[in-house]
């Protein structure tokens, strides 16, 4: 039988049950190194990611934490201004005339002016 290519690449499929104590904290150790990755640890030996998660919480392993890089939070100052009332005129045409509220209209006012319509 002839094989071509690199025989490092070809992955071996094994049955269920299989792995030795040996090989599966071979694995968990590999994986719980700080530039590991579960899911490549997994698939270079041929295990399921979430089989392998569980040798690791068997085994009192955490899960790996990805090291952030702390960046300082900067805020851009800003300045909130109170809307100023503007004047305007409000009109309510109705059968029996209009009603006219003139200059700054406030939610009282116009309660009120509307109130006179009924």
């Amino acid at each position: 039988m002839e094989v071509e290519g690199d025989l490092k690449s070809v992955t071996v499929r094994r049955s269920r049950g299989k792995w030795t104590v040996e090989q599966r904290e071979r694995m968990v150790r590999e994986s719980a190194q700080p530039s590991a990755s579960v899911s490549e640890v997994a698939q270079r030996h041929g295990v399921r990611a979430n089989l392998l998660s569980m040798w690791r919480r068997q085994a009192g392993v955490a899960a790996p934490v990805k090291q952030r890089v702390s960046t300082a939070v900067r805020f851009a100052p800003i300045q909130v201004q109170r809307p100023s009332a503007a004047e305007g005129v409000i009109e309510i045409d109705v059968s029996g005339g209009c009603v006219r509220v003139r200059g700054i209209v406030d939610g009282a006012m116009l309660r009120e002016a509307v109130a006179t319509l009924r």
